[in-house]
């Protein structure tokens, strides 16, 4: 079950992508998601192996104890972690769908909550399909951190992009014309 953050956010990108397969990052107005802006993210795509935030929202800043603009993404991450979250943002761009997760966060005094994450994806002016507009919804308060940042992420569990709840219907194949001599 999804947090109900998790779920204005993946209803708002179904919403304003219209008749594409994304929106385009554009159609996105961060006034209409006053609610959960805090938590909100946007990542870009440079490669693989970097997906910089290019908006990191109060709460995300406060919660890491640290601005997180033009930082990797995939730095919150560790290991195994870091790769299969690497998995899990490639996958949402190239599937063009929402996916989410869950994880740990634990600061320096050890202090530890869940997190939900949750990713959708977003076209550049170009078209491109290189960008998220994320969520990092806390699920309990982090309130207790204090000024302890988070220093580690264990992911718990993932949800990978399914293309078929997403994708457009496909255009039915123009009609084949017969031939003269078919009867």
């Amino acid at each position: 079950m999804m947090h109900a953050h998790s779920r204005t956010l993946v209803s708002y990108w179904d919403a304003r992508r219209r008749d594409a397969a994304v929106p385009a990052r554009a159609d996105i107005s961060a006034g209409e998601l006053k609610a959960i802006l805090g938590n909100l993210f946007m990542l870009q795509r440079h490669d693989s192996s970097h997906h910089v935030f290019r908006l990191a929202g109060t709460r995300l800043c406060e919660i890491q104890n640290r601005e997180l603009r033009e930082q990797n993404f995939l730095s919150l991450w560790r290991g195994y972690d870091r790769a299969q979250m690497k998995l899990l943002l490639e996958s949402v761009l190239a599937n063009r769908a929402p996916a989410n997760a869950h994880a740990i966060a634990e600061t320096l005094g050890g202090d530890k909550i869940e997190v939900e994450l949750v990713f959708t994806p977003l076209a550049s002016k170009t078209g491109e399909v290189d960008r998220v507009l994320g969520l990092y919804q806390p699920l309990q308060s982090p309130d207790r951190f204090g000024r302890r940042p988070v220093i580690r992420h264990d992911l718990t569990r993932m949800t990978l992009p399914v293309t078929k709840n997403w994708a457009l219907p496909a255009t039915p194949p123009p009609p084949v014309p017969k031939a003269a001599n078919d009867s």
